[in-house]
């Protein structure tokens, strides 16, 4: 499991996006066409293009919308995500 320090959502649909500080990187998940990526790297921009560490596929290949409670839902075997996200996007 991977322990999420801050998230702050970086786009709200189409695709809904977050960028997290992890406690030994950073992650990028995004959900666009109903397939939700998670992205794991040592910085922000690293995260946007590293190892895939978690795939998930909704049934509606259009969605791209999704909200924070939900994708805590289905990470929740794989994420440790704080309860609330912060207002800001990082910086590497």
């Amino acid at each position: 499991m991977v322990k999420i320090t801050e998230i702050a959502r970086t786009c709200f649909a189409c695709p809904s996006q977050w960028e997290g500080k992890a406690e030994s990187g950073y992650v990028y998940i995004r959900f666009r066409h109903g397939h939700l990526d998670v992205r794991f790297g040592s910085t922000v921009e690293d995260a946007v293009a590293g190892k895939t560490i978690f795939e998930w596929h909704d049934d509606d290949e259009s969605n791209g919308l999704m909200e924070y409670d939900e994708l805590r839902r289905i990470t929740a075997g794989v994420l440790v995500l704080p309860d609330g996200e912060i207002d800001k996007a990082f910086e590497s």
